[in-house]
């Protein structure tokens, strides 16, 4: 009687006698008297309803009816279905009889009998939420999915589809895209492989399959038919994607796991890209395709390892889409950049046929296929084929031998410091030379911390900011960091970042001073570019001191030396400090004794050549320089008079003063400065050339203090020393009256739209504060340089950084809350990674009403879903609504 009744339900109305006699006995009889409430709006549908007998008014807002329903009719179907609340109450408008299916029954059958479940779908239009249940279970039994967790099998089970294959039918063919994942739930699947002669395999009850296709994007390379009616479960593509971009474990276990020779293509191509790899291409054709045959396609996911440094090296492997990153630890413990392999490429051959265990790490940086040879396959073939042995190794030899015996001087001749170094040191000097790479804002070293290491920049840019804070500059290719730190134990006197991705070439302290001590040539370069490097001990690099860059060509140069006013104004300050005589250089002994190995190597060779200078040089200049002493003293009394009047007119009207001058006039001017006479170190003075009577006089305050006319001067022209440029007066700052500012414009980067990403506009009244977001920016992945972060900066109303500001990170499921920092520019003050694509974060700025951006995540425009490493850069500020 009932189960008659039942099939009259369109829900069950197709259900073979065998399953409604199932259902029924899982339901069971229920009463309602008049009046009585059936279920009330949000409350949870724990029961699938059928009225057998009486009527049920169904209420929507403010008890209003909407319906009246009588026998036959099922309550609340859908919520109970799709596992939602109530969205409506239900009273009884009179005696009601009704068959309820609770929710723990049904899923307790559909374990049983998940055909039930599959036919109720089929007429409800939409997956049950009681298969889940069954699903996850029938999941968790196969060999590649059981240790993954509850949460990423449920939300897997949520979006597999049923779909019925006939008899004789195919469910796929090789050659065509993939269909999605696959799980086997009944009937008879065969999978023939397209290779001649291959026999074909039965897909088991329960087995996951179709995987490798759907990890590397590649068509099928067999086909799927039924021998017999048989079902499969389905998750589309686009599902499998987007599920991966929220669960990383998904795609990482399936790669681990899940590998198979290539296909005949596949095959086909590998021949010809092994034919155009150095280390195959002396092989015979044969050869190759042997090797073609025996290559595996392994899937490896962003960001995983392919191995680790101290493993056996027991392949070979080569890139067939996708990009792999090879990195090892220096002393220092520096993660160290040592390749990155692209499509084609090739790595881990001189651990396979040397036997030696790997130096370096290697990881994928995108989702990359690869082609592995493994030693077991390659023993092997070498086996059948002793030919394919000798030339590997001829090859590797020759490429180790290579890289120990020779180095490209031209490349290495560009730094000044290697450019007069004999082919031997240079060999020496390179071989010491650690290779490393700053990604772009990065910090290389921190000003006021000790240097131990000297860099070349090998490649980039690299900014330079002096920790008194003033204008920072750039230096390039060829250039040199660190020197005068490593070279005299002082500590850096300004940070570096990376202004771009930066190839630099790095050296310790150690292994410098013992190159010093065999390479003269090696300490005399250095001790010239410490020499132009250093103004005076302890103070700023030559050009350190409001130093601007100067484009040439690919190269950045120093746009110019502080002028020598400033040296005079030192002078002018110590000789203010005190009136009696002070010793030069005190406490000599500790100075020499605190000096570097480098440093006391160049002090020698400095005495050296002034021995030379005093003992051979002097006294031939001797002669001349006692004739022209009178003229010579007062020349210097003129100088030191037009010196002390310019300094004393700078302090007390605020004038500018520009200084021109040779080399060897400059040195003059610094000494008379002093009150020092000069000695027979410098140029003698002749006394028949006058000045031109020109020369432009300085009137100090309060009294003038004239320059004379005409002075004798050496056979070298010597430009004017000082020159008097008169101080404009400066007109008095206009005080405006201030008005209410404008809100910030946004900077939008369209880019981000293309993504999908959006800006929710704050909720602020006019004249609240509420943070505003004014900039949005996305790097690809080029421009990301590895990175795959959301970089948040926060602004009070001056611009000006806020440290503190509580940031809040947010996804489907959870959220992250952090605060900003001080960090160095260019470091935004915050930044959090991100591992899913699509349209996955958000973020938000605490403390007040705040705009948030919306769906962030990894991909790009053209692959949304692929974990592609991507930035998106913010910049918040705090304003006030207008």
């Amino acid at each position: 009687m009932k189960i008659d009744f039942i099939r009259n339900v369109p829900l069950f109305s197709d259900l073979p006698e065998e399953h409604l006699a199932q259902l029924v006995g899982a339901m069971r009889q229920e009463s309602r008297t008049k009046g009585t409430v059936v279920y009330s709006a949000g409350q949870p549908s724990e029961s699938l309803l059928i009225i057998q007998s009486g009527f049920v008014r169904l209420l929507g807002e403010n008890g209003i009816a909407l319906a009246t329903l009588g026998p036959g009719s099922l309550l609340g179907e859908a919520e109970f279905l799709r596992g939602v609340d109530h969205t409506m109450s239900a009273v009884a408008a009179g005696d009601v009889e009704l068959m309820s299916l609770r929710d723990d029954a049904l899923r307790g059958l559909l374990k049983q009998k998940p055909q039930i479940g599959i036919a109720l779908s089929r007429n409800f239009g939409e997956h049950l939420v009681q298969m889940e249940d069954y699903l996850v279970a029938r999941l968790a039994d196969t060999n590649i999915m059981g240790d993954m967790p509850r949460n990423v099998l449920r939300a897997l089970a949520r979006s597999l589809q049923p779909q019925s294959v006939a008899a004789g039918s195919y469910l796929f063919r090789s050659g065509e895209p993939p269909v999605g994942l696959l799980l086997m739930e009944d009937g008879n699947l065969e999978i023939r492989p397209d290779q001649p002669g291959a026999e074909a395999q039965r897909v088991q009850t329960g087995e996951v399959f179709g995987v490798l296709p759907l990890l590397t994007n590649k068509n099928y390379t067999e086909s799927a038919s039924a021998s017999q009616p048989s079902l499969v479960w389905v998750l589309p593509v686009a599902e499998f994607h987007h599920i991966g971009s929220h669960f990383p474990a998904l795609r990482r276990a399936l790669g681990r796991r899940v590998r198979s020779r290539l296909s005949q293509s596949d095959q086909t191509q590998a021949v010809i890209r092994l034919a155009q790899t150095p280390i195959f291409a002396q092989m015979a054709p044969e050869n190759l395709q042997a090797i073609a045959q025996r290559l595996v396609l392994h899937h490896v996911p962003a960001g995983e390892p392919i191995y680790r440094a101290g493993e056996p090296g027991d392949a070979l492997y080569l890139v067939d889409a996708g990009e792999a990153e090879l990195t090892s630890q220096n002393p220092q413990g520096i993660v160290e950049e040592l390749d990155r392999i692209g499509t084609g490429g090739f790595f881990g051959e001189v651990s396979l046929l040397t036997g030696k265990n790997r130096t370096d790490d290697a990881s994928a940086t995108r989702n990359t296929n690869l082609w592995v040879l493994y030693k077991a396959d390659l023993d092997e073939l070498v086996g059948l084929y002793p030919a394919i042995g000798t030339t590997l190794n001829q090859v590797v030899a020759s490429r180790l031998s290579s890289r120990e015996g020779s180095v490209d001087e031209s490349h290495y001749r560009r730094f000044p410091l290697l450019a007069n170094l004999s082919a031997h040191d240079l060999k020496t000097v390179v071989n010491s030379l650690h290779p490393t790479r700053f990604q772009a804002g990065e910090q290389i070293f921190r000003a006021g911390t000790p240097g131990d290491m000297l860099y070349l920049v090998e490649r980039g840019h690299v900014r330079m900011q002096p920790l008194s804070g003033s204008n920072s500059w750039v230096l390039g290719d060829g250039s040199i960091l660190g020197e005068k730190s490593v070279l005299t134990n002082q500590l850096q006197g300004q940070s570096a970042y990376a202004e771009t991705e930066v190839d630099l070439l790095t050296i310790g302290r150690e292994e410098l001073e013992a190159l010093m001590m065999r390479m003269p040539t090696l300490s005399m370069s250095l001790s010239r570019l410490l020499s132009q490097a250093a103004v005076e001990p302890g103070s700023a690099p030559f050009y350190a001191e409001n130093a601007q860059p100067q484009a040439d060509g690919q190269q950045m140069a120093y746009a110019q030396a502080p002028t020598l006013s400033s040296q005079r104004r030192r002078a002018a300050a110590n000789r203010s400090e005190s009136n009696e005589p002070r010793q030069r250089f005190p406490g000599i002994g500790v100075w020499f004794t605190n000096l570097s190995m480098g440093a006391k190597l160049r002090l020698a060779l400095l005495v050296l050549i002034l021995i030379y200078l005093f003992g051979v040089a002097a006294p031939a200049a001797l002669g001349r320089l006692l004739s022209s002493a009178e003229t010579a003293e007062g020349e210097a009394a003129a100088i030191s008079a037009s010196v002390t009047g310019a300094v004393a007119l700078r302090e007390s009207e605020g004038a500018l003063v520009s200084l021109q001058s040779t080399e060897g006039n400059d040195q003059l001017i610094a000494l008379a400065a002093e009150g020092v006479m000069p000695t027979a170190t410098y140029t003698p003075f002749p006394t028949n050339t006058p000045i031109p009577t020109e020369t432009p006089t300085i009137t100090p305050t309060p009294s003038p203090t004239p320059l004379p006319t005409a002075t004798p001067v050496p056979p070298t022209p010597v430009p004017v020393f000082v020159q008097q440029v008169q101080a404009a007066p400066q007109p008095e700052p206009e005080v405006q009256a201030a008005s209410a500012p404008a809100a910030p414009s946004r900077a939008w980067d369209g880019r981000l739209s293309q993504l999908g990403m959006n800006v929710a506009d704050a909720s602020a009244a006019p004249g609240q504060p509420y943070w505003r977001l004014i900039e949005a920016k996305w790097e690809n992945e080029q421009e990301a340089g590895g990175r795959h972060h959301i970089f948040i900066e926060v602004l009070d109303e001056g611009g000006n950084r806020i440290v503190g500001a509580p940031v809040t990170i947010f996804w489907s499921g959870g959220s992250e809350s952090g605060a900003t920092e001080d960090k160095n520019p260019p470091d935004y003050a915050y930044n959090y990674p991100m591992y899913m694509a699509g349209n996955s974060y958000g973020a938000k700025i605490e403390g007040l009403p705040s705009d948030v951006m919306q769906g962030m995540g990894l991909g790009t425009p053209d692959l949304p879903f692929h974990t592609i490493h991507t930035n998106v850069k913010l910049i918040f500020q705090r304003t006030v609504a207008p």
